[in-house]
Order: structure tokens, then C-alpha cells, then sequence
């Protein structure tokens, strides 16, 4: 019997699409879901893109279903992949709060974020129940469905969700004159506007039970969630492919993935430092070169990395804006200031790169009040400096990037 297991994701929230991942030992889907089996919580509605997201696989022989390390390692050159194409992204493995909950009480299974815990029975199925029926007996109710609370509660929800979809398109008509700041109006108007794609609960659940890596294929393009009453609307969610037969250096994925995740650019800008830094040694070595110190370890990796045309490439494909603040000086939290990414001479942007992450990285990583006797650039995290610091963030990304490649390309 085939063994479908979901895994929790972070960063997934606003994605309000399926990727489907397939190239690798096992294919993935990647889609928006209703966290932590509600019940007390459900709701008649949801917003597509306030949903985050699970990565459902499925495997036909449960006996050699893998470690959840090696699923984790298998996701992670899927979002790699991912988020090398989409420069938002920020979806990863990496999960502080878990949502998916499961109880060691046998009789009892964890609903709402485990936040409850309801009553298991299978009557059916299970030999050893020999009867289950309710203590009040007033109660018209057959215990059909393993979670017997639903049993109660699936009516309840249909009727509230019906209700609540009926209220969707409702209009007073308004005689409203003009004030100083707001417009007059007459006539009819929508009592709500929803901002942003609605799904109802059925839509939500249809949308778990659809996404199946058997029942996704490849360029599908779309999912259709139909309507679920006259009030409501079809809803097509895009489908988008990710591809790879690559599978890359899991502990390069680690090191981009806790920079990945990271809002904080200085944590952010460390782990993107850190695959850089992984080439240090060997950048030199393979560049037939001497390198003692790190900032020259650091300009031969980017010599191995980037040319100087694909530098300006990226640069140039930004907004003006973008590049304009590159060259901007960096005030630190002790107002020492780190000199700006200078472009002027095409034969030293890389070595001016160097210079630039280097500086910025003994800010971030060092808290040395002096240095000789003078004052250091360094920076209080969360401050109002540490955040001029976003700007380095897309270019050491993206370097990034290109040396979990050229290490693939090395040592494949």
C-alpha cells in the first residue's frame, strides 16, 4: 500500500502555486495547505497566499521510504533550484515551528496545530472496538469517521461555510454625501471587497487531496478548484515545474540555506559568506595561484566564480537604482564608514569586490571596539545600520550560487 507523507516548510507563506518537482530519486509537490488538520479552528475561508505550504511525497513501497534527513537533503536541491530561479524565494527545510503534531496516546490524535486532541476510533476496521455509541442519548449521530468528533462537526462546518459564502456578494444601497474626506455615494455597493484569491474550506481541502505526486503531471499548467457553491468561485492555481537531476554538496545547501532563511542581513550575509569561504584553500590551488591571506583567498574564489562581464551582467540587470547604492558608502554602527563597490575600472571590479564583501564581513563577524588603537566599523544587530547592509545581500546570494555550481561542475 502506498505511503503518502507530508513535510513542513518555512518561509513558504505568499507562494499561491504547485511546484512540481520531479528529476531526482523521488518526485515532490510543493503547495499551499491548510497546517495542523483544524477542526475547532477551520474556517470557511482562506486566502490563497497567507496559506504556507507543505512538500508531499509519495512512496509506493513504504518499506524504502528514506531518512528524514535524506528527504530533507533531497528537498533542498529542489528549493535550491527553486530559488535560484525565483529571487524571492526564500522557502527552506529548515523548521523552528512545527505545525504538524503527533500524539503517542493511541486513542487520541493531535488536531489544531496540537492544540487538541480528539478521540480515534475505527469501528469499522478495527476488530478490538466493539462498540462505540454516544453518552447522550438524545444525540441522533453515527460514529462513521475515525475522528469521531467530526462525526458532530462536519455538519456544523457545511452549514457555516454555506452561510458565510452566501454573505460574500451582499450590497446595501447607500446615500452617503461628500465630506472633506471622503467622496459622496449613491446607490448600491458590496458590503466586503476581498483582497486577494479566496478559497472556501471545501476548495482548501479539495486542494490537499489534489496534489498528490500521482495525481500532479508534469506541465499541467494549472489546477482547477471548482466552485463549491453558487456564491463561490472556480479557482485555478498555476502549477510551476522544477527540474533537476543534480543532486549538490549538502553541506554547501546548509551553509546558503541559514543564510537563505535569515530576514537579519548580517546572519543572512554570513551564510551566504560561509559557501564562499568553503573555496578558500582551494580557489588558489586551482587558479595556479599564492594566496596567504583571506582577502586574497576571497579574490581568487570570485576569479574562479564570475568573469568580469557576467559581474557587470548581474549589476546591469538590476534596477539603476540598485547599482547606484552599491557604490554608496556603508555607515557602521560606529559611524566608520565602509567604502562603497567601486565600478569604474572593469579590470579591478572583482578585486574591488573582494575588498567590499571582505570589509563588510569583518563588520559583521568581528566586534572589536579598536583595531591598532583605532576605532572599527562594526554593527549592532537589528539597528538602523545593520540594515543598509540588504543591499550586499542579491549580490553574495547570487555569488553563492554560482560556487554551489562550480563546485558541482568540480566534484560532481
Amino acid at each position: 500500500m502506498a505511503l503518502s507523507v507530508k513535510y513542513q516548510l518555512s518561509k513558504s507563506k505568499g507562494l499561491s502555486k504547485i511546484l512540481y518537482c520531479h528529476g531526482l530519486e523521488f518526485t515532490v509537490v510543493i503547495h499551499p495547505t491548510i497546517h495542523g488538520e483544524p477542526i475547532l479552528t477551520s474556517q470557511a475561508f482562506y486566502y490563497l497566499d497567507h496559506l504556507e505550504c507543505v512538500a508531499e511525497f509519495r512512496f509506493e513501497d513504504p518499506s524504502k521510504k528514506p531518512t528524514n534527513n535524506q528527504v530533507e537533503y533531497l528537498l533542498d536541491n529542489y528549493l535550491f533550484i527553486y530559488s535560484a530561479q525565483n529571487e524571492d524565494s526564500r522557502i527552506t527545510t529548515k523548521v523552528t515551528d512545527m505545525k504538524y503534531i503527533f500524539s503517542n496516546n493511541e486513542m487520541y490524535h493531535y488536531y489544531d496545530q496540537g492544540c487538541t486532541e480528539a478521540l480515534i476510533l475505527d469501528q469499522s476496521n478495527d476488530e478490538s472496538v466493539i462498540e462505540i455509541k454516544s453518552a447522550d442519548p438524545s444525540d441522533n449521530v453515527g460514529f462513521n469517521d475515525w475522528c469521531l468528533i467530526e462525526n458532530y462537526s462536519r455538519d456544523i462546518i457545511e452549514t457555516y461555510v454555506e452561510d458565510m459564502s452566501s454573505i460574500i456578494d451582499k450590497k446595501a444601497i447607500v446615500k452617503v454625501l461628500p465630506t472633506s474626506s471622503r467622496d459622496g455615494y449613491f446607490g448600491g455597493i458590496k458590503l466586503i471587497e476581498c483582497k486577494g484569491e479566496l478559497i472556501d474550506y471545501h476548495q482548501a481541502h479539495r486542494l490537499d487531496d489534489k496534489c498528490s505526486p500521482r495525481d500532479i503531471k508534469p506541465n499541467q499548467g494549472y489546477l482547477s478548484l471548482s466552485n463549491s457553491f453558487k456564491n463561490s468561485n472556480k479557482v485555478d492555481i498555476s502549477i510551476e515545474d522544477i527540474e533537476t537531476k543534480t543532486l549538490f554538496h549538502p553541506l554547501l545547501l546548509s551553509y546558503y540555506f541559514s543564510g537563505l532563511k535569515e530576514i537579519n542581513p548580517l546572519q543572512g550575509f554570513v551564510g551566504f559568506y560561509n559557501v564562499l569561504e568553503y573555496y578558500f584553500e582551494e580557489a588558489p590551488i586551482l587558479l595556479g595561484k599564492k594566496a596567504t591571506f583571506e582577502k586574497a583567498q576571497l579574490n581568487c574564489v570570485l576569479e574562479l566564480l564570475v568573469s568580469k562581464d557576467e559581474l557587470y551582467d548581474f549589476i546591469n540587470q538590476k534596477e539603476s537604482l540598485y547599482k547606484a547604492e552599491l557604490t554608496k558608502n556603508i555607515v557602521s554602527s560606529t559611524s566608520v564608514e565602509i567604502n562603497g563597490l567601486d565600478f569604474s575600472n572593469k579590470n579591478t571590479v572583482i578585486s574591488n569586490l573582494a575588498e567590499w564583501l571582505y570589509s563588510i564581513r569583518c563588520a559583521v563577524v568581528h566586534s572589536k571596539k579598536t583595531r591598532k588603537g583605532n576605532v572599527t566599523a562594526i554593527f549592532e544587530p537589528y539597528s538602523t545600520e545593520s540594515e543598509s547592509l540588504n543591499i550586499s545581500i542579491p549580490l553574495i546570494k547570487w555569488l553563492a550560487i554560482k560556487c554551489i555550481y562550480k563546485d558541482n561542475e568540480l566534484t560532481p
